[in-house]
């Protein structure tokens, strides 16, 4: 398979996770069963888009970096730390530079379903960030440098990513969708990006579900 198509299939189908019945907060959550049903949606899409990526030709430079398993492990998991980090320091330049405040709604609103159906947990921790990652840091990215430089698709990849996230903090999804890229890129493999992206949001729901609770 072609790298458009398959951006157009992992595009095609992350849209389709993303209009399910709570996808993204288009809709509000009027029970646990709606969540669960979102959450198997957005399972069953990351499923497909992981096939897709299976089936296409991986011929970008970066597949060319040849790197262990266990490195690729180990970049990921400190990726995490420095993701939360990197976070961190954008939130407080948020605040300094631009006078945003601390404290994402899109975070708060899925903590709010994490707490009404914990099975939600999976398409926020797990099978989002697995989506996310094919559709910004592999599909968009590769798209894009057909015809752009790599580093500037990055750039325009990282801008969507957060414009995706829709509350405002363009500084922190951009940067972080900047520094998953930059994991990528490293090791050669999609896959570093996905553990990180996945360990830090696994990282943040649980101490927003722990805060809540005291």
């Amino acid at each position: 398979m072609s790298i458009n198509k398959n951006t157009i299939w992992t595009v095609f189908f992350f849209l389709l996770a993303l209009v399910s019945p709570v996808g993204f907060n288009l809709f509000p959550v009027s029970g646990k069963g709606i969540a669960n049903l979102t959450a198997m949606m957005y399972v069953l899409s990351a499923v497909i888009i992981f096939v897709v990526h299976l089936k296409t030709e991986d011929k970008n430079e970066f597949s060319q970096v040849k790197t262990s398993v266990s490195k690729l492990i180990m970049f990921g998991l400190m990726g995490i730390f420095a993701s939360m980090f990197l976070q961190i320091s954008l939130s407080m330049i948020e605040v300094v530079v631009f006078n945003q405040s601390l404290g994402s709604a899109n975070t708060q609103d899925i903590t709010a379903i994490v707490k009404k159906a914990p099975l939600f947990v999976v398409a926020v921790a797990v099978a989002g960030p697995i989506m996310e990652e094919f559709v910004f840091r592999f599909s968009l990215i590769h798209f894009l440098n057909q015809k752009l430089n790599i580093w500037l698709s990055a750039i325009i990849s990282s801008f969507c990513f957060a414009v995706l996230h829709g509350d405002g903090h363009y500084l922190i999804y951009g940067g972080l969708g900047f520094f998953f890229f930059l994991l990528y890129k490293k090791t050669g493999s999609i896959y570093t990006s996905i553990i990180t992206h996945a360990g830090m949001n696994t990282v943040v729901i649980l101490a927003q579900l722990f805060v809540s609770q005291s």
